[in-house]
């Protein structure tokens, strides 16, 4: 359907509004060349919320992804990043689903059918939908052109399921929004509430204080017992919660060509040498057939040139090839085809008429008569939407921007020529209106071929990966072979289930399927991950539950550390003035300016809401003893305490603003339902 072309050419936009992040794909061969079949032991792919999720449903919604954005990008296969980013979305999305079903369900919360219909043709248009069927012309929704779909969808399978994907996320949208206004609708802000917020930020402080730095007292006068730490693991466990992970030391192998390698493509490059220079009808067809990255017939100058091909173009004729030479990676010749005296740039405008062919003539014949005006045909005319609105006008562009024959059209033509070529995209009625200073340009042909590892040397690279896979039966054999080989050891720390790259290895599945698999010490087998050949041995394994104590030992100790030595300041300061405690810490007094209960910061200081709450909630003159901080134990003198007019109807909006957040809310729904994930076991 041409609507439905349409639609797709719309729907970059629309796709940003649909959903949180690109909807990309995922293939079926990955699933079942992974090495386990989905048919094998149980089709159980995880549990989320007690709800179980069978590895059908699941792919079969990666397929609904697939099929949709391949219909939007008129693509027929899509990168390993994008399958590996899809698995992704579609579990994170049905996570989300199962945890507000039931919020939905208890607020009673639904999507009727006659709203969808007001979405789309109503008053109340999804702004998902108003990329779909804007009018490019008007730039207004066009609920006819909306309801000629809906109306006319059923006649094609694709425009039907391409109608019921926008469907169901236009109608999650809703949802969402819904119960967002719920909860937005459920927020008062009472008399009270707004006084005491108002009497907050109405007190500006000025302080002088001493903040202790905590480094300032060595870590190795304050001990730290095992016992001490093992009391706040277990006072804050619930904040240790972790995924399942593993860690991996590995040897990388890296696949480099050889100097064999270089020979073997300069070797093939110089074969092509005699052929390119008695390519007497077409340099460039010969080029494109020959070279690895062919280029369209362009002009240059001499500035655009490498030195290397500029030396060249000055003493070289029309037929001349230079080379073997090599930039970069690759090994080049280039010919010269020709030299001309050409603009730099040149004003056009244009008509185009993709198929009918006559009408294409009888338009040329028209404004090369000068009887109408071209701006008004193009405008009337022109199947270029782009520039019509223009009157057909494409301004200023450079040699080579256009397709090659409207840009020969239009750089060798004279200013004032009206013109008429074919090019893919139809029949072109050009204006040539003006054009820059010309000067020498080259037109050169190029043979590119890059130098590759070959066969061989990925065997003996292999084999080199082997030899080292042999020496090394568990981590201490590994480590002998590292040393003993000479080799540099890598690491992938904390590995995720789901995890696709480790460290600098990207496409690495295989390798972080094997670390699930493995127990520790095990010595994995030759892994071959992009240009490279990998060997690792598994050190350590998390499961799902809590970080282990001695884990987190460093972060806790560092806490109760921090808290000793706030006490230890907090008995040498007493009695003593801000400036006796600078200079016993040699250090210095501080001030601060308009510190705000609004505010959680102080300049100098950094984040410190301690600080700024004791320091707002105190009078002038008062002193503020010791205050554990982040960075630091500070001592503080509040030299004034100015409190300007309460204004309630600002403190009222924002005691509304703090609470109107709701992204905390909403993350605890997801966060807080139980998830298992198995999909490991099949992807």
């Amino acid at each position: 359907m041409a609507a439905l072309q349409a639609l797709r050419n719309k729907a970059g936009i629309a796709i940003t509004i649909l959903i949180a992040v690109a909807l990309l794909s995922f293939i079926l061969t990955d699933l079942l060349g992974s090495g386990n079949s989905i048919f094998s032991n149980s089709d159980k792919i995880g549990e989320i919320d007690g709800e179980s999720v069978k590895v059908q449903d699941y792919q079969q919604r990666i397929e609904e992804y697939e099929q949709f954005t391949k219909m939007n990008q008129n693509s027929m296969s899509l990168t390993e990043d994008v399958q590996n980013q899809i698995r992704e979305q579609v579990w994170r999305q049905m996570v989300s689903e199962q945890a507000f079903a039931k919020v939905y369900k208890n607020a009673g919360l639904d999507v009727t059918a006659d709203e969808i219909v007001d979405m789309a043709i109503g008053n109340h248009i999804s702004p998902a939908l108003r990329p779909l069927f804007t009018n490019p012309e008007t730039n207004v929704y066009d609920r006819q052109m909306a309801e000629s779909f809906l109306r006319n969808k059923n006649q094609d399978p694709q425009a039907s399921f391409y109608w019921n994907f926008v469907e169901k996320s236009i109608k999650q949208d809703r949802l969402q929004n819904k119960y967002m206004s719920l909860l937005g609708n459920s927020l008062y802000c009472t008399e009270a509430q707004a006084k005491l917020e108002a009497q907050k930020r109405a007190a500006e402080v000025d302080l002088a204080y001493v903040a202790v730095r905590y480094t300032m007292i060595p870590d190795s006068t304050v001990e730290v017992s095992d016992a001490e730490i093992k009391s706040l693991y277990n006072k804050n466990k619930e904040q240790y919660k972790v995924d399942a992970s593993r860690s991996i030391e590995y040897v990388s192998f890296p696949i480099r060509a050889t100097e064999a390698d270089n020979e073997e493509t300069l070797k093939s490059v110089e074969e092509l040498k005699a052929d390119f220079e008695s390519a007497e009808t077409d340099a460039y067809r010969f080029a494109q057939n020959n070279a690895e990255n062919p280029a369209d017939e362009r002009f240059v100058s001499k500035a655009q040139l490498t030195p290397e091909l500029a030396s060249f173009v000055e003493a070289a004729k029309a037929g001349d090839v230079y080379g073997p030479y090599r930039e970069g990676d690759q090994y080049k010749l280039s010919r010269l085809v020709s030299v001309s005296q050409r603009p730099d740039s040149v004003k056009a405008r244009h008509i185009l008429i993709r198929e009918d062919v006559a009408l294409a003539d009888s338009l040329y014949n028209v404004v090369k008569s000068g009887k109408n005006n071209f701006a008004d045909v193009a405008r009337q005319y022109s199947e270029d939407s782009g520039s019509a609105i223009n009157g057909g006008d494409l301004d200023w562009f450079t040699d080579g921007v256009m397709v090659p024959t409207f840009n020969e059209a239009c750089f060798t033509g004279a200013k004032g020529d009206i013109v008429k070529i074919q090019s893919p995209y139809g029949t072109h009625i050009i204006n040539i209106q003006d054009k820059s200073a010309s000067s020498v340009k080259y037109s050169i042909a190029t043979i590119d071929k890059t130098i590759q590892y070959s066969s061989r040397t990925q065997q003996d690279v292999y084999g080199y990966a082997n030899v080292f896979a042999g020496l090394a039966k568990n981590q201490d054999s590994f480590n002998a072979a590292v040393d003993s080989m000479n080799l540099v050891k890598r690491y992938g720390s904390s590995i995720r289930q789901n995890a696709n790259s480790v460290s600098t290895l990207r496409h690495a599945r295989d390798l972080v399927k094997w670390a699930f698999k493995a127990k520790v010490g095990d010595v994995s087998e030759v892994f071959e991950i992009g240009d490279e050949f990998v060997v690792a041995v598994l050190v350590a394994e998390q499961e799902k539950g809590y970080a282990s104590v001695s884990d987190v030992t460093p972060a806790l100790s560092r806490e109760i550390r921090n808290d000793k030595k706030a006490a230890q300041i907090a008995q040498n300061v007493a009695g003593k003035s801000l400036n006796e405690i600078a200079a016993m810490y040699n250090t210095k007094v501080d001030s601060a300016s308009n510190v705000s209960f609004a505010s959680n910061s102080i300049i100098g200081a950094g984040t410190e809401p301690a600080l700024v709450g004791a320091a707002a909630a105190s009078a002038k003159g008062a002193r503020i003893e010791t205050i554990k901080g982040n960075n630091a134990a500070y001592v503080a003198e509040v030299v004034e305490n100015e409190s300007k007019e309460a204004d309630l109807d600002a403190a009222r909006v924002a005691y509304m603003q703090q609470f109107e957040s709701f992204a905390y809310l909403v993350n605890s729904i997801v966060t807080d339902v139980e998830v298992d994930d198995n999909r490991i076991k099949f992807y």
